[in-house]
């Protein structure tokens, strides 16, 4: 039997579904970044970062496309003059990311970071995402109202945390007078028709909002179907920034931030007690992939030590809580065993940048 040409398309529409683009904040610039979607993959590389190093190692192993979580092109360019871009076009290799809305889902950065550490019974730290939010109010005769429902659900709609097929409806009055030109299933040109409905609603996440719509229309008995469209103040339960968990066993700062420097095979973790001893036991552990400065205000009175990145002096200095700076790569990193079982349908070898392969160019550790 012949085997299945992958293309670039292909990876990028599973990812995509994934982690949406449009989860993305809107300072961020991710998805398909370079190359052709209609090449064929036959092997993947996964990195942090698009360095000269990760380049030379796509080469060296004949990789077809890099899949990175920091973007390849951040800001918008003008011209096509970096070395880097150039080997990558020289090479045919593409280049897709999936940076901020890979940080805000379900098994993402933050929950990779989580499962490494050993938290269990987590929740968002904070629900903010690129995204908004919507309440959607749909109008159907009762024996309609399954069909047009399943095919909400279908569409992504009805999603409360770990929830699905979530949905309010209620019985009302409704009422109409076909005009003209109308060619309606139930009443008669220029006479007021009136009906009992079912109103449905759903939440739905703004980047689902048009396939819902679409569903509804395909669907709904009427030639026209009512409803209507609501944008919340309230953010989703389905993503977030951050998590808090828990560990099995108590245990003491001191040994807690051994564990993070072993269990990320980080060099070395710094660990600030916020006046606490080194001996405090704790249990909540709040998390964050990367730079998580401006989660720590969330954190207070949730968790007894927060574990991230790039914390500053007075970050440092005004904390009210212990805090274990991990470094950024190494708090992001093991989201890269994550992608690998993301693309485990995918019949392909895929390889990773490993931690000693990824230095920044023109450092010294002096």
């Amino acid at each position: 039997m012949k085997k299945k040409v992958i293309k670039v398309s292909n990876i990028v529409a599973h990812l995509n579904k994934i982690a949406d683009p449009a989860l993305a904040y809107e300072w961020d610039n991710v998805g398909f970044q370079l190359g052709d979607g209609n090449q064929e993959v036959k092997k993947i590389l996964l990195t942090l970062d698009v360095t000269e190093n990760a380049i030379n190692k796509a080469i060296d192993e004949n990789v077809n496309l890099i899949i990175s979580h920091h973007p390849l092109i951040f800001r918008p360019i003008s011209k096509i003059t970096n070395p880097l871009y150039l080997k990558l076009i020289k090479n045919d290799i593409s280049v897709y990311c999936a940076h901020t809305n890979l940080d805000v889902v379900k098994k993402g950065v933050n929950f990779a970071l989580a499962e490494k550490l050993g938290l269990t019974k987590l929740e968002f730290l904070s629900n903010e995402t690129g995204s908004k939010l919507f309440q959607i109010a749909v109008y159907v005769p009762s024996d309609s109202m399954v069909k047009v429902a399943d095919a909400v659900f279908a569409s992504g709609a009805g999603i409360i945390g770990n929830y699905n097929n979530c949905m309010n409806d209620y019985e009302v009055n409704g009422q109409f007078m076909p005009e003209e030109g109308s060619n309606p299933i139930l009443g008669t040109k220029d006479k007021l028709e009136k009906i009992v409905e079912r109103k449905l609603e759903f939440f739905v996440d703004s980047f689902k909002l048009s396939k819902v719509i679409e569903a509804i229309k395909k669907v709904h008995p009427y030639e026209t179907p009512a409803y209507s469209v609501y944008q919340q103040e309230k953010q989703s339960e389905n993503f977030g920034l951050g998590l808090i968990g828990e560990l099995e066993n108590e245990t003491s700062l001191e040994d807690f931030a051994k564990t993070v420097k072993k269990n990320l095979q980080a060099p070395f973790v710094t660990l600030w007690k916020a006046g606490k001893s080194a001996k405090t036991k704790i249990k909540k552990i709040a998390v964050c992939g990367g730079s998580g400065t401006s989660l720590i205000s969330k954190v207070y009175g949730r968790a007894d030590v927060f574990v991230s990145a790039d914390f500053t002096y007075h970050t440092v200095m005004d904390s009210h809580i212990p805090l274990i700076d991990a470094g950024h790569f190494y708090t992001e990193n093991p989201v890269l065993e994550n992608l690998r079982e993301m693309l485990s349908e995918f019949d392909l070898e895929i390889i990773e940048l490993k931690p000693n392969e990824h230095e920044i160019k023109d450092q010294i550790i002096i």
